[in-house]
């Protein structure tokens, strides 16, 4: 009976060590590599999403060139407006100059992140 109850807070503690790993690993791991911002297709990808209200959010989507405004709730997307080159543009320079986007493999960014916990 010992044994049994041993092996089950043996297995328990595992799991909570893998869950944890899982935990860091996304939250600094991922978080800090060159991961894109949006959300990205071949061809389209989700600038930003600002939630506006329950089940509803306003998203900039860029295809190709161009940007669109889209509003989307639980059923519908509706499209708003094409945002013109220039202020897309402007943004693109601006979001550039505030983040510009670390070019680490996987490896580097692990061991980044392991020399960080050691000190």
């Amino acid at each position: 009976m010992p044994e049994t109850v041993l092996s089950l807070v043996g297995a328990l503690a595992a799991i909570c060590v893998v869950l944890a790993l899982s935990y860091l690993f996304t939250r600094y791991v991922v978080g800090r590599t060159g991961l894109p911002r949006g959300l990205r297709g071949r061809h389209i990808t989700i600038l930003e999403q600002v939630p506006v209200g329950r089940e509803q959010k306003l998203l900039l989507v860029q295809v190709g060139e161009r940007v669109y405004l889209l509003g989307a709730s639980q059923g519908s997307v509706t499209y708003l407006r094409t945002v013109p080159e220039e202020e897309a543009a402007k943004w693109r320079a601006e979001d550039a100059a505030a983040h510009p986007a670390p070019e680490l493999s996987f490896q580097e960014a692990l061991r980044n992140v392991i020399r960080q916990r050691k000190r």
